[in-house]
């Protein structure tokens, strides 16, 4: 028996992997010789992204799946993503939600009540129906507790270092994020004995930061600048970020918990 790979052989969901820190996790459950179900916002962006990571991971047990968050049908279409997985790849035992769209940033006195609805549909809504979707699908972990025969059920959702440390122009991230956390919180107690944890990143190096107002190299030098300050100097890149969830997938006795791994930001 194993006592440290704990993912051997389990069923991983996660949604947003097709790119960023969700790709990482992939990679990162594949690794861990878990069975991955990788949700993109399409099929064609769910197909492209297994193509990629089978031509690295070849004996990968992956299934790419499409499922587009943006719409009024919300829990719909995560009541199907998730009954795909389960029917194509077995049992599911840990979902993570790493879906986000782009940042919503700017004056406060610019921002208009559509663009902060839009912002708050991938930042509140999705969230929330993610967890409660996802009670449905993680029942196994009503048998009893991990280690005296149930099954180790678990939720891992994704905020960011901008709730625990303001800056100016993030003031509806800031919203969302924070809310993350208390809701991370107390989905552990209304979804119990599922586990529920979040991950809080700082920056990290992904598509999130693309704009069509900069160069690749406008790109890097605003990334470069932005972390200069931070003791570790530099941007996170995915495949280290990604580690906080694999602990948090791993350990059985971690709930309602927020792992931050923000660079050293908080210390500046």
């Amino acid at each position: 028996m194993a006592k440290y790979n704990k993912l051997a052989g389990k069923h991983i969901v996660v949604i947003g992997g097709s790119g960023g820190i969700g790709r990482g996790v992939v990679e990162a459950a594949l690794e861990s010789h878990a069975r991955v179900t990788l949700a993109g916002s399409s099929q064609q962006s769910a197909d492209a992204a297994v193509a990629s990571i089978k031509a690295e991971y070849p004996s990968a047990q992956l299934v790419g799946l499409g499922c587009d968050l943006s719409h009024s049908t919300i829990e719909q279409d995560l009541e199907t993503l998730l009954t795909r997985a389960a029917a194509l790849s077995g049992e599911i035992d840990h979902i993570v939600y790493t879906a986000a769209d782009n940042l919503t940033l700017g004056k406060l006195e610019e921002l208009t009540p559509d663009v902060a609805l839009k912002a708050a549909h991938m930042r509140f809504l999705a969230p929330v129906m993610v967890g409660k979707v996802a009670q449905r699908h993680l029942q196994g972990a009503v048998n009893g507790s991990p280690g005296r025969g149930g099954k180790d059920k678990s939720l891992v959702l994704t905020t960011g270092s901008i709730a625990s440390k303001p800056s100016p122009g993030w003031s509806i991230i800031a919203y969302f994020a924070g809310g993350i956390n208390a809701l991370t919180r107390n989905l552990a107690l209304d979804l119990s004995p599922i586990r529920v944890n979040a991950v809080e990143p700082g920056i990290v190096n992904t598509g999130l930061w693309d704009s069509p107002d900069k160069t690749a190299q406008e790109r890097e030098a605003a990334l470069q600048t932005m972390c200069q300050r931070l003791p570790v100097g530099k941007p996170a890149a995915v495949e280290e970020v990604a580690e906080a969830y694999m602990y948090l997938l791993r350990d059985s006795n971690a709930t309602g918990e927020t792992v931050q791994t923000r660079g050293g930001h908080q210390l500046i």
